[in-house]
Parts: structure tokens; C-alpha cells; sequence
């Protein structure tokens, strides 16, 4: 007895995002606040170089943005970026929600321009 193999097919998804949409992404403000930094990392057992390290935001710029310092997009966004990719998602008022099938919209900073001048 030999067995088939059966292929389905898979939907294509575009190769690429047209460059209108990417700079509206980069545009949009993040849900992501500096009230949410010491909770979300907490929910997550990390201690703060835990989070720096998964980051690259320095220990001394995450413990300003935990005294309730906002700093450089970037830094907010390599932040977030790293606390969403736990499953993590934030809206501006309230607390970090935990979600198992929902990623943040957190674009990845180290395609910014700006990446060298995270804190």
C-alpha cells in the first residue's frame, strides 16, 4: 500500500506592502504608554534586564519610561514591540491585556531609520 500525498493550496499573501501603507503604519500612534511598561513586565516575570535584553532599550532608559518618562518613538516602539511578541497588547487608558490570538501592530523598529538613536 503506498500513500498519496495530498497538497492543498495555499491563499498567496503579497510579497510585499506597498510603500503608502508602511509609511501609514509608521505613522500611527502606539498604544503603547509608559504607564504600561512596569505592568506588562511584571505579568511576564522579566525583571528589567530581562526586558532590556529582549529590547535593546538600555536599563537606565526603561527605568525613566517606568517613572513615567515618554522617550524617543523608537525606544517606546522596541518596547513595545518586545512585550507584544509575549502575547501582550496595549491601548492608550487602560491596562496590558493578555491575548492568545492577537500580536500588537507594533512594526518592528529595527527598520527604522532612526533605530541607531534608541535609548
Amino acid at each position: 500500500m503506498t500513500a498519496d500525498i495530498i497538497s492543498f493550496p495555499i491563499p498567496s499573501k503579497a510579497k510585499e506592502i506597498p510603500k503608502d501603507m508602511e509609511e501609514f503604519f509608521v505613522d500611527l500612534p502606539l498604544g503603547f504608554r509608559s504607564e504600561h511598561c512596569e505592568p506588562s513586565r511584571l505579568a511576564l516575570e522579566w525583571s528589567v534586564e530581562a526586558l532590556a535584553f529582549r529590547s535593546g532599550v538600555s536599563l537606565e532608559a526603561i527605568r525613566r519610561v517606568e517613572l513615567g518618562n515618554e522617550l524617543r518613538r523608537v525606544t517606546m516602539q522596541a518596547l513595545a514591540f518586545a512585550l507584544e511578541a509575549e502575547g501582550l497588547i496595549f491601548f492608550p487608558g487602560h491596562p496590558p491585556l493578555r491575548s492568545d490570538d492577537c500580536r500588537g501592530a507594533t512594526p518592528d523598529p529595527r527598520t527604522r531609520g532612526d533605530y541607531h538613536l534608541i535609548e
